[in-house]
């Protein structure tokens, strides 16, 4: 059977970073209507994989927004629900981004429980202030903490984000940074440079020249470091932002 993969867009977040360009909605203030949203999912899934019951799904991707701030049963049921229309591979590989906020990190058995086998943390850097002004919720010890704590509940199946090229950020803060969190890696590690998109509130600031950030010469640098570093610690470089 031909291989068939799924990404599922959970739309909702707590907090919209300033550099984010992607498809997302504040949690409203009433709270996320998880069976409705749900519900419409699972709609959408039935219509999408209507063509494709003669194929085998390898993968589930769960992206964002935030998924992880989906109920776990809802996650069960999608899962559920893609297997009964395209079966799932015995080795399928079922990813959930997320946060690394505690209240998220408290979920993670509980999404395990619910058929995911894969955890994607976004960290993007150690720099508390930094994480402050990018909107960011959580601190850089608990981005660590929670990519420890997923890598008890998901040996070898574990893989965090990290950013380069914020404003102020020098050449030796960045290889600091990756130098650390190498050092809790699992299998796989995405490494993006900063990209100011327009529409959003970093665009805005940059602009305006509210923002500075590192010319383009030093991110040159910053990425090049990322690649000594990660291939120096065994990784593979198989893709430009991403090691495994």
């Amino acid at each position: 059977m031909v291989p068939f993969s799924l990404y599922v867009h959970w739309p909702y977040c707590t907090f919209l970073c300033r550099f984010c360009a992607f498809s997302k909605a504040r949690v409203p203030a009433k709270g996320v209507e998880h069976e409705r949203i749900t519900s419409a999912l699972l709609k959408e899934l039935r219509t999408s994989l209507a063509p494709h019951k003669d194929k085998v799904l390898q993968s589930i991707y769960f992206g964002g927004g935030t998924p992880s701030l989906a109920q776990p049963r809802n996650i069960a049921q999608i899962i559920e629900a893609a297997n009964s229309l395209v079966p799932l591979a015995s080795d399928a590989e079922i990813t959930l981004e997320s946060n690394p906020t505690s209240a998220e990190v408290g979920k993670m058995r509980d999404f395990k429980q619910a058929g995911v086998t894969r955890y994607s943390i976004g960290i993007q850097t150690l720099d508390d202030r930094t994480l402050a002004r990018m909107g960011r919720l959580h601190t850089g010890a608990e981005g660590l903490a929670a990519v420890d704590r997923a890598r008890a509940l998901f040996p070898g199946k574990v893989s965090f984000d990290m950013i380069f090229g914020f404003e102020g950020q020098t050449l030796d803060q960045w290889q600091k940074e990756l130098e650390t969190v190498l050092k809790h890696a699992d299998n796989h590690i995405s490494v993006y440079q900063l990209t100011v998109e327009p529409g959003t509130p970093l665009f805005r600031d940059r602009n305006a020249q509210r923002v500075v950030l590192p010319s383009g010469d030093l991110s040159a640098q910053m990425y090049e470091s990322a690649v000594e570093m990660c291939t120096a610690k065994g990784f593979r470089h198989y893709e430009v932002s991403n090691y495994a």
